[in-house]
């Protein structure tokens, strides 16, 4: 450790008054050899205390960073780098070398509309025992001579292949560890190990410069698949590495692995015969599978070898995790084809006035899962939804319901309701898309079809929402707000709301016999809906008891296992045809 100079020796005064005027070359009119040699050099030294504050630099930090002295003396580190950079990036090695540890990286900074590769070293300094400042070294090390930029790409790179090699992953591994660690929105990173299984066999039969050239487009192959922020690397023999830094969760590293097996397995062409490379991959999620380089690396490693021992393509460290991710793969698979193999059905659940006769039903998706049996949608719904599978099965749910409303209409005066998702509902396709089920339907209005969206959907952009809900009703369409009372809506916003209805949310239900607060609460809701002149239908309806208290608060309809769970089109049209009075 650096240690403070005993009372009475020299000591670098580098910011203590206005630049000292230097006469030529040499040192004369400075205080001492010391502050002309360190403000002379070409390296950025600078003494940072544990406030994150600038005590000391030198004049090369000054003309670097492109600030008067006066600009970076007693200001914080934040404030010259700015807090997202001093967060995520210098703040963990300041903390590092406050608890004694030195510290040394490479790392790119931009300067102005420069961007150069530092060597920085962190050293503690202070008295012995305590830490007080760390004493910053930066050398920039962009501009090498060429014999330089030889040997640095001999060192980090594979000659073979042209990929980073061993070293650099573990520098870069542990630099981005590093952010994670510092990061709290991205603190997801993922290792893969792919390895070429037959390459020793391609080597006995085809030649180690063929075997070299089928590694390396393997390494494009791979780089090509992968983020520009993602790393490559051959890391030894038959293997190659690569480090993910952003992961939105990580199951999604199985998307990435299947990719790159089918990209990597894909056959190469030689000499009219075809050259196919037996690729696995092994995967570690940091921080789950390893906290650490070594651990991580080591995870991968096991899972690689683990892929042989099972016959499998790609295996993820963590088993449950290489399960769930394995059934997301094979469900958005399998979502894909559900069309055309017909498995989707809409479920009806009744909506009933307060007499028990049955007006409407809201339209249930569901899906006849081989193997499975039938899923609610809260099983398959956010999956279509994140991949964008949603949009097509929001508009095969809309002309469906259109067809049973043109198919039950003609003797049974009865509406039916179809939910939209926020990414149907701020769809610019909506409008076309409702007019065309209704055309192709044969209605000739659309009273009898009704979408509901839920409030925070019309609360994420208050005015597109009320657009959208006027372009929707212009069509004859009614629009009813679902799960009303759960969001975030002031009771100002709800005058301006074009709307037919409002779905009390199933929470407010189940509470009104328990606490008369919730009864009064529910009641104030249901007056103020009923003084804009707009429905009041109440979900989750259960039991008798909450019927009579409900048919007291000048309700429209209700809905809920009391009068009925969702049923099929054919339990749904049989319930009609017995006079459509619920409950049985």
């Amino acid at each position: 450790m650096y240690t403070l100079p005993a009372a009475g020796s020299i000591s670098f005064r580098l910011t203590t008054g206005p630049k000292r005027e230097m006469i030529g070359d040499g040192p004369a009119g400075m205080a001492n050899t010391y502050e002309y040699i360190v403000n002379r050099s070409h390296d950025f030294i600078t003494l940072v205390n544990r406030d994150y504050v600038y005590e000391i630099f030198n004049d090369t930090y000054c003309q670097i960073v492109g600030l008067d002295r006066a600009k970076v003396l007693n200001h914080s580190v934040a404030e010259i780098w700015g807090k997202e950079t001093f967060d995520d990036r210098l703040k963990g090695y300041l903390d590092r070398c406050f608890a004694g540890e030195e510290v040394h990286y490479v790392e790119r900074f931009r300067f102005g509309l420069e961007q150069r590769y530092m060597h920085v070293s962190y050293y503690p300094y202070g008295e012995p025992g305590d830490v007080t400042h760390a004493l910053v070294f930066s050398h920039d090390i962009t501009r090498l001579g060429e014999t330089e930029t030889r040997l640095i790409n001999y060192e980090y790179r594979d000659p073979l292949t042209g990929l980073y090699n061993r070293k650099s992953l573990e520098i870069i591994l542990d630099s981005e560890l590093e952010k994670a660690r510092r990061s709290r929105a991205e603190r997801n990173r993922a290792v893969l190990f792919l390895g070429v299984e037959n390459l020793t066999e391609i080597h006995r039969i085809y030649g180690h410069s063929i075997g070299g050239v089928l590694l390396e487009n393997t390494g494009l192959r791979v780089k090509e698949l992968l983020r520009s922020s993602d790393y490559v690397f051959r890391y030894e023999g038959n293997e190659l590495a690569a480090i993910l830094t952003s992961l939105t969760r990580p199951v999604d590293v199985a998307k990435v692995a299947d990719k790159l097996i089918e990209s990597t397995t894909t056959p190469y062409r030689y000499k009219d015969l075809d050259i196919t490379l037996d690729c696995r991959i092994g995967a570690a999620v940091f921080p789950a599978d390893g906290q650490d380089r070594e651990s991580l690396v080591a995870s991968a490693r096991s899972a690689l070898n683990e892929t042989t021992r099972q016959g499998k393509g790609y295996l993820l460290y963590d088993g449950r995790l290489h399960e769930e991710a394995i059934r997301r793969l094979q469900m958005e698979n399998d979502l894909r084809h559900a069309f055309e193999q017909e498995q989707f059905e809409l479920y009806y659940q009744p909506i009933v006035e307060p007499a028990g006769r049955i007006v409407g039903a809201e339209a249930l998706i569901r899906w006849n899962r081989p193997e499975e049996g039938v899923l609610p949608p809260v099983e398959f719904i956010p999956l279509a939804t994140e991949t964008g599978i949603i949009r097509l099965i929001g508009r095969w749910a809309l002309f469906s319901a259109a067809r049973r409303l043109a198919e039950w209409g003609a003797r049974h005066a009865i509406y039916l309701s179809v939910n939209l998702t926020a990414r149907e509902f701020e769809s610019p396709e909506l409008i076309e898309v409702i007019r065309k089920a209704l055309d192709q339907a044969g209605l000739r209005d659309g009273i009898s079809l009704k979408v509901e969206i839920t409030e925070s959907e019309c609360m994420a952009n208050p005015v597109q929402a009320i657009e959208r809900i006027k372009a929707i009703r212009d069509l004859g369409v009614e629009v009813f707000i679902d799960d009303f009372g759960t969001g975030q809506s002031s009771l100002g916003y709800l005058k301006d709301l074009p709307v037919d209805a409002f779905k009390i949310d199933r929470t407010f239900a189940q509470g009104l016999l328990d606490d008369p607060a919730d009864l009064h609460f529910l009641q104030t809701i249901i007056d103020l809906v009923k003084s804009r002149r707009r429905k009041v239908i109440v979900e989750g309806v259960s039991s008798p008891q909450q019927v009579a208290v409900l048919r007291t608060m000048d309700c429209d309809a209700f809905q809920g296992f009391y009068y009925s769970q969702p049923l099929s089109a054919a339990a749904f049209l049989s319930c009609l045809e017995r006079g459509g009075r619920l409950p049985a």
